[in-house]
């Protein structure tokens, strides 16, 4: 068994440790199928957060049994759903022949020399701590995903994390410094520093408490010509004024903020233990926005959670409106086996869901186009990274508020800096030209 295909589903995260795992691969001498089809070895990296992506992963499943039929392969299943259903996947998925959970990861390939075995309940059990891996992008990449902290200790009453990822570890500052170094020498344009609630870095293995703030510092002392610097996901609670000093002082951070509120109302933000109240998420924002007047401020909106009434999700809508994100992703309330929320009476029906839904998409989409409509005409610094699907005579760049620009370019301008004009826009991607 040589050949394989890798499929990742989710967040950054799990693609962080997919690229980690297909790297460790290709140097042990396996090489990627040209199709599912033809691979010895096919692995589903999987995601657990929403129904929706279990959903998505059954159907896969369904596919290769299908395709196993006329090429024997091993089918592995790794990441959060493999975690949650790690004890009934024998049972639900007979097709699958392994099962790696989130602490298991880097035992793969001594479970891979076991396919063709029954998954059993010693193959699944879990010791020790989580372990980051020591690379996590490809020799070719020009933006790297760098895992800086896993887990989650929230615990969210409608989020699966905690339970499929565990407590929150911090990495090692050496490892990653060692890591950046690598980066940065090959020549990588961005680097987003991932974790759960990244900042909640805490590491104090040895000496004094380094804290996500101390983190950056000595990540730009040590590298003072850093390329752009991205993180994610930010919890409210844990945005500190030294983080928002930081990003003030050191021009490589970003300008671009994902901060997730989840709700407009106090009573749901209780239910959901999300650990601050309405008020204090705007006062943070306002504070955010002094100090960073030109940051770009994004969201996650979650509608229809148990309880909540009419009068909660119109205190979503006007917190909207008051704060005027650049962007949101928002979805409604999809019950998860495991959590505290899954014992909460699913109380909103689903047409009402999916009426406030809309609503709150309308809103943010004109939001987002009167925000973009306004910089028309201002200069942007851009990293350029694809050839447009729609015109081979376009490039896609991303701007440094995390939006997108399209530009006349090739294949040349890939990976590369560049200055532009905005001058429109096309749906909701900027269109640009080359600053005079």
């Amino acid at each position: 068994m040589n050949r394989y295909w890798l499929e990742t589903y989710g967040c950054q995260m799990n693609k962080a440790e997919s690229n980690s795992l297909e790297m460790e691969m290709l140097e042990s001498g396996w090489t990627a199928a040209e199709s599912a089809e033809e691979a010895d070895v096919v692995i589903l990296n999987t995601c657990s957060v929403r129904a929706t992506a279990e959903n998505r992963i059954w159907g896969r499943i369904g596919k290769f049994k299908s395709i196993k039929k006329k090429h024997p392969h091993t089918l592995v299943m790794m990441g959060c759903m493999a975690e949650r259903l790690k004890d009934d996947i024998g049972r639900l998925a007979p097709a699958v022949d392994l099962v790696v959970g989130t602490f298991q990861k880097n035992t793969l390939f001594r479970l891979l020399q076991q396919a063709g075995a029954e998954v059993a309940s010693s193959k699944l059990d879990e010791t020790g701590d989580y372990r980051f891996s020591r690379r996590h992008a490809k020799r070719d990449d020009y933006k790297a995903l760098v895992p800086i902290m896993h887990g989650c200790n929230n615990f969210c009453s409608y989020c699966i994390v905690p339970y499929v990822r565990g407590r929150e570890t911090s990495r090692n500052p050496e490892n990653l410094f060692k890591e950046m170094d690598d980066l940065v020498n090959r020549g990588v344009r961005e680097i987003t520093l991932l974790g759960q609630n990244v900042n909640s870095y805490t590491f104090s293995e040895a000496g004094p408490t380094l804290d996500f703030p101390g983190l950056l510092h000595e990540l730009f002392r040590r590298f003072p010509d850093a390329p752009w610097i991205r993180f994610l996901t930010s919890h409210p609670k844990d945005f500190s004024d030294e983080l928002i000093d930081c990003m003030s002082a050191y021009r490589a951070l970003c300008r671009h903020i994902h901060l997730p509120v989840q709700h407009g109302s106090d009573k749901i933000l209780r239910a959901m233990n999300r650990k601050y109240t309405r008020d204090i998420y705007i006062a943070l924002v306002e504070k955010i926005r002094r100090k960073l007047p030109d940051v770009r401020l994004g969201t996650d909106i979650l509608i229809g959670f148990p309880g909540e009434t009419e009068e909660d999700f119109r205190l979503t809508l006007d917190l909207l409106n008051r704060i005027r994100f650049d962007d949101a992703f928002t979805y409604y309330y999809n019950p998860r086996e495991g959590t505290k929320a899954f014992e909460m009476e699913d109380s909103v029906p689903e047409k009402v869901k999916l009426e406030r839904l809309g609503e709150i998409i309308e809103l943010q989409r004109s939001i987002t186009a009167e925000k973009k409509l306004r910089r028309v005409g201002s200069t942007e610094r851009v990293l350029v990274e694809e050839i447009s699907r729609k015109n081979e005579c376009e490039v896609l760049a991303r701007t440094e508020g995390d939006e997108m620009a399209v530009f006349p370019g090739d294949s040349s301008d890939l990976g590369t800096f560049r200055t532009v004009r905005l001058t429109g826009l096309r749906g909701g991607t900027f269109t640009a030209a080359a600053a005079e």
